[in-house]
């Protein structure tokens, strides 16, 4: 039996955008020779993927608004979400294997489970924060006065203050790692 969501305009941004779950929402039309050669695809990896990833559909015709929004002019078009934001597509039809790729991909960037998400979380705070620490850092090099103007002392202060917090959070994620 599939898994495979049938949204609407009306609920695509409650189904895809607002899920949990990393997303695909596959663009289609009755009429549409293709739509029809992948949609058993969707319906096997729906119950593959159970719990982990979402399969959606919508049909274009009956939902313009949607189909209008994310410029659709080709189907079958499949759009990939997470975290509310779209993150990939693949335009036609295309094989399995191209489609379990894209969704282990998707997968391993935005995990389902609960500490898979927190170390994607971790793992992009601290190499964002290391290199805006780097950045500062050669900042400060070249500013003049970086230590006697008081934004500029402040701004020190904080980001040491962030530096230190930034190694607790690489600690966390070296355990949360350790764990899994």
């Amino acid at each position: 039996m599939s898994k495979v969501v049938e949204v609407t305009d009306q609920s695509f941004e409650e189904e895809v955008l607002g899920s949990d779950l990393p997303t695909e929402v596959d663009f289609w039309a009755p009429w549409c020779g293709p739509c029809r050669m992948v949609s058993p695809i969707y319906d096997k990896l729906s119950e593959e993927y159970d719990g982990r990833f979402k399969f959606c559909k919508i049909n274009v015709d009956e939902n313009q608004g949607t189909a209008v929004k994310y410029q659709i002019v080709s189907i079958p078009m499949q759009m990939f979400f997470a975290d509310g934001q779209k993150v990939d597509e693949i335009l036609g039809a295309v094989p399995e294997h191209t489609i379990r790729t894209m969704v282990d991909g998707i997968l391993q960037s935005f995990p389902a489970d609960e500490k898979g998400r927190l170390e994607v979380i971790l793992t992009s705070w601290t190499e964002h924060n290391k290199q805006h620490s780097e950045k500062v850092r050669k900042w400060a090099e070249k500013a003049e006065n970086a230590e006697s103007e008081p934004v500029y002392s402040r701004t020190l202060q904080a980001a040491k203050g962030m530096g230190k917090a930034n190694e607790q959070l690489s600690q966390v994620l070296i355990e949360l790692q350790e764990s899994r």
